[in-house]
């Protein structure tokens, strides 16, 4: 009986053995499941990370070179508009050699990136900032430059010397209806690019700008400084063009991107291109991969980097979350009291500006200004025109009257304040504005009023808008039509 008992006892024990290995088999193949699970889920999203930063990728890029293209546009723009009013001034002048216009030139805001300003004459002799009179024979072609009128320039010998490139941007001297030379402000392409560098993925991105017309690299920020964007080294990878099909697309000007490997870096570039719309340029941007997926590499080491990774990317897009947010409430402020069109500020500043004064402000002029003919000119030549005619006397007023107290009001009414001012020193601004509208073919109703001891800010103003109208009366009186109201 005691054998069958042990007997019986070792086939309960084997027994109980067996469903505790297959338990433990349960177990062991539940947790390999888990880890596999997770390996999986891992992977797949490290794979997902990748694909989708790299998608990211492309829309951030489109939104660099945008913000890099309007960058780098105003700062031309604002040049042009400063050497638009010197031009003006030199065509008003008897003698362009004289040391008036010499002036005009010495006087010029020289910055970081324009390093001189001068004029190209009709027999190729070009006179500097500096008052130096040298023969341009060979390096400059006036009749070249003012067949282009208002345009920048590629490369060009900076004088005499032939080594040393200069960018123009020219913008031409009228007299008469004539073009006597042409006034150009002169910028070293390594000064622009040193003083533009935009800040694409931290600075790990770089920039060409291309001429479309000739192949030309104008603007470098790469280590490579090539010269014409055919000699740019690189292997295609994106099956869906080749080099030349790309360079193609550049110098046709239209938006896309690529995906190139760089021959130098031997690593991945994510490439966008957009056009200028003040020149015939292209801007291309260049994101090496390890900039691209710079904040996703630690999760490619474990389990452990991947979830720090994440807690990281977590609290970085918090962070950045909360600049986006900032930077929006920021932006919809600007918006809220800027004139879009002007740059001036608009009715709703003029508006908490006039809440602000507390009493009367004794010796402030108010300044009121009123288009006259914007209506015939939106009806003769378009609306464009029009926009045109309200930006030139809005950059015509910054110029005359160095005020942060300048604001577009209406459709086509200004006004300015103006203290610590003497009516004559008023009434002599107010005729050079008024001046540089007439050579242009501008024409505007003023009217201006003094605070005075006894008087509200709202006696001020309108008593400067009925001064305005009785100018603007005077106007339609003096050229026999009917004023429009």
């Amino acid at each position: 009986m005691k054998n069958k008992k042990n007997d019986e006892e070792i086939r309960e024990e084997k027994k109980l053995s067996g469903l505790f290995s297959a338990r433990q088999m349960r177990y062991a193949a539940a947790t390999t499941l888990v880890l596999l699970s997770l390996l999986g889920l891992s992977i797949a999203f490290v794979l997902r990370v990748y694909f989708m930063t790299e998608s990211a990728c492309y829309d951030d890029l489109a939104i660099e070179t945008e913000n890099a293209i309007a960058d780098l546009e105003e700062n031309f723009r604002s040049d042009r508009t400063m050497l638009r009013v010197i031009a003006g001034l030199i065509g008003n002048t008897n003698d362009i050699y004289s040391l008036e216009v010499n002036g005009y030139l010495a006087n010029y805001d020289v910055n970081s990136m324009i390093t001189q300003t001068g004029i190209l004459l009709p027999e190729n002799e070009m006179i500097t900032s500096k008052g130096r009179q040298t023969n341009a024979d060979g390096l400059l072609s006036f009749e070249q430059e003012s067949t282009q009128g208002e345009h920048i320039s590629g490369q060009q010998p900076s004088g005499t010397n032939q080594n040393t490139m200069v960018v123009r941007n020219y913008v031409p001297i009228r007299k008469d209806g004539i073009c006597i030379g042409m006034l150009f402000s002169a910028a070293n392409p390594s000064n622009i690019a040193k003083a533009w560098i935009p800040n694409i993925y931290n600075k790990n991105g770089y920039c060409y700008v291309v001429s479309r017309k000739t192949g030309e690299v104008i603007i470098n920020t790469a280590p490579d400084q090539i010269r014409d964007i055919h000699d740019i080294s690189f292997t295609q990878t994106d099956k869906a063009y080749t080099k030349e099909d790309t360079i193609n697309a550049i110098l046709d000007g239209r938006k896309g991107y690529s995906v190139f490997r760089s021959e130098i870096a031997s690593e991945k570039l994510y490439i966008c291109y957009l056009p200028f719309s003040i020149e015939d340029w292209e801007m291309v941007v260049l994101v090496p991969e390890s900039a691209v997926f710079s904040q996703v590499a630690p999760i490619r080491g474990g389990m452990y980097a991947f979830v720090i990774a994440a807690v990281i990317s977590i609290l970085l897009y918090a962070l950045w979350l909360i600049h986006e947010v900032r930077a929006s409430i920021a932006e919809t402020e600007k918006k809220a009291n800027i004139d879009v069109l002007t740059g001036l500020q608009n009715r709703n500043r003029y508006e908490a500006y006039i809440d602000s004064i507390d009493g009367t402000e004794k010796g402030l002029v108010c300044i009121y200004i009123d288009v006259n003919g914007l209506h015939e000119i939106n009806n003769s030549k378009g609306h464009y025109a029009g926009d045109q005619m309200l930006r030139f006397i809005a950059d015509t007023l910054k110029v005359h009257f160095h005020t942060e107290y300048m604001y577009r009001i209406g459709g086509d009414e200004f006004v300015v304040f103006l203290s610590d001012m003497t009516q004559q020193q008023v009434n002599e601004h107010l005729e050079d504005f008024c001046e540089a509208l007439e050579r242009n073919d501008y024409h505007a109703a003023v009217g201006t009023s003094v605070c005075g001891s006894d008087m509200s800010m709202d006696e001020v103003i309108k008593d400067a808008e009925k001064n305005m109208y009785e100018a603007k009366q005077r106007y339609y009186e003096q050229i026999g039509k009917p004023m429009r109201v």
